[in-house]
């Protein structure tokens, strides 16, 4: 007698599938199980609208006729595991636990060595020569928007994000050994992406701020800006300064003291709750705010939809967006902080965000503050972090300085004359 196939019973109400597409990782099909009264979520392992469409209507055929909708494989942990396998995993379980940011990075960076390598497994990925070919196939601007070049500083950071995962992978015992490989020299040159601007430079910026945001949220705007540029502040910080909520950064005032900015540990680099000295310019700045509005955010710049005079939906946009916005407000301003490269095919930087806080920190220099003062203020751990990226200073105010000190030699024949 011949034997009757087994499967399950058709499911009363077939579920919904739908597809949930990330930016940075595969695709997603999930549907509310009504037998086990829970979501379930299949990855794709890919990318692409097609096969993921083709997945989803497979899914809902199985649904239908009742049949399993497990893969049936056995999830093989070691060199031979899947590729889109180890990916979920180092997902879930590192990259979950760092800075959003740091997060980011790192998916978008394994994805376009993942698109220049298509690695079926880990083992692929953690191949020497495979290393090798990447880091060659980086610098030569494979998968480049630009279809340039990479610089070497561009191409080190990219091996080092891969590297970090697969010695990660080896920390699982995934991995017999963490590969290695030798890493790009790389010239010294300036660490700055950009520079700090002038005072007339930033006037400008101020000037152009109508014409990028429109007269109603103008002053909205350059309320931001000033915060930039007297705080030192990060946009992000910025963007979380408030008067008085719990979690976000606060200045205080206290009767005897110096006012300070109370920074909690979630909003710094290092994670550790800070108390910095509110500088005299900042201060002065929130000051011009009356007693009775001193409530809620302290910085926030209105929607740009008030300029083609729509409705408005979000009355408090995201840091991330706010950046854009500034750098439009610099280029607008044409303050342009770092050259085109036509090796690379970069274009033209102008100024930023960043820029405004790099701005404070020169100027803290050159007011002759003491630099274990600044790296408070800049929160670095080390004055050569600061002095490279945020105040290099000025070779002829450095030589100034010099020569205020020292008597040149012709100052020497000219006394002796």
């Amino acid at each position: 007698m011949a034997k009757r196939s087994v499967r399950s019973s058709p499911l009363k109400k077939i579920p919904k599938v739908r597809i949930v597409r990330y930016p940075n990782r595969p695709f997603q099909l999930r549907y509310d199980c009504p037998v086990e009264k829970r979501q379930i979520r299949i990855s794709t392992g890919t990318r692409d609208e097609d096969e993921a469409e083709q997945q989803k209507a497979e899914l809902e055929a199985k649904l239908l006729l009742g049949i399993s909708t497990s893969s049936g494989r056995e999830k093989v942990l070691g060199s031979e595991m899947i590729w889109s396998d180890f990916r979920e995993q180092y997902r879930t379980l590192h990259l979950a636990t760092v800075r959003e940011s740091t997060a980011f990075h790192a998916e978008s960076r394994l994805d376009l060595s993942e698109r220049i390598l298509k690695p079926k497994t880990l083992g692929d990925m953690a191949d020497p020569n495979a290393l090798q070919q990447l880091q060659a196939k980086l610098l030569a601007g494979e998968q480049s928007r630009r279809k340039k070049p990479r610089s070497h500083h561009t191409v080190k950071g990219y091996m080092g994000c891969v590297l970090a995962a697969l010695s990660w992978a080896h920390l699982q015992d995934w991995l017999p050994v963490a590969p290695k490989i030798r890493k790009l020299k790389t010239p010294k040159m300036k660490v700055m992406k950009g520079r700090p601007i002038t005072e007339n430079e930033f006037e400008a910026m101020l000037n152009a701020t109508v014409s990028v945001v429109g007269d109603v949220a103008a002053e909205s705007w350059k309320h931001v800006l000033r915060g930039l540029w007297t705080s030192a502040l990060r946009l992000d910080e910025l963007m979380h300064v408030s008067w008085e909520k719990s979690g976000t950064i606060r200045p205080v005032w206290r009767n005897g003291t110096f006012p300070v900015l109370e920074i909690p540990a979630a909003m710094q680099k290092n994670d550790t709750e800070e108390n910095i000295p509110l500088l005299p310019w900042f201060e002065g700045l929130l000051l011009e705010t009356p007693k009775e509005k001193r409530k809620g955010w302290v910085f926030t710049p209105l929607s740009l939809q008030f300029k083609v005079r729509r409705k408005v939906t979000q009355l408090r946009p995201h840091a991330d967006w706010v950046g854009k916005i500034i750098s439009r407000i610099g280029k607008a301003a044409n303050i342009e902080v770092e050259p085109a490269n036509e090796r690379t095919g970069s274009p033209a930087k102008y100024a930023s965000a960043h820029d405004l806080r790099r701005s404070c920190g020169e100027r803290l220099r050159n007011a002759g503050v003491p630099p274990l003062v600044i790296c408070r203020v800049m929160r670095h751990s080390s004055w050569e972090t600061t002095r490279k990226h945020y105040a290099p200073g000025d070779v002829q105010k450095d030589a100034e300085v010099l020569s205020s000190f020292l008597i040149q030699p012709r100052a020497k024949e000219e006394m002796a004359e």
